[in-house]
């Protein structure tokens, strides 16, 4: 009896593994795209605390609102996309042959502040922002 692995095998592999890895980074975009969207804007200091790793990875921000002023009405909109910008270039430089998932952080000190937000408060979502992430991704995934 014989069992042989020809190079082929390995290259399926190869493959199945980059699929993998891109559906990771898949849904990663979508998990920062509903953060930044979700982010309140005043001084801009949330929406700078957002950081997107490996998993694995524990590089995280923190950005107070303390001692900064509020962004001009025009400016808001502006800042989001200027870090939802930083974050999809931080998905893009994940390695998909070696990512196994994805962390999404927020260690901005006014956290409480935010999930005090009323527009986090609507229908049957979560109270806190990461809640609300979750219930709209689970809710796409259906």
């Amino acid at each position: 009896m014989q069992v042989t692995a020809r190079k082929s095998l390995f290259d399926v592999k190869k493959v199945l593994y980059e699929r993998v890895g891109e559906a990771v980074k898949d849904k990663a975009v979508e998990a920062v795209t509903i953060a930044v969207k979700s982010s309140p804007v005043d001084t801009g200091a949330f929406v700078e605390s957002w950081q997107v790793n490996p998993r694995g990875d524990r590089t995280s921000l923190s950005r107070s609102s303390a001692g900064r002023t509020s962004l001009p009405a025009g400016a808001k909109q502006a800042k989001r996309e200027e870090e939802k910008a930083r974050l999809l270039s931080r998905i893009g430089s994940f390695d998909t042959d070696m990512l196994d998932g994805f962390t999404l952080t927020n260690r901005a000190p006014h956290i409480p502040d935010i999930n005090d937000n009323p527009r986090l408060k609507t229908g049957e979502k979560p109270k806190d922002i990461f809640g609300n992430i979750r219930a709209i991704l689970k809710d796409k995934s259906r």
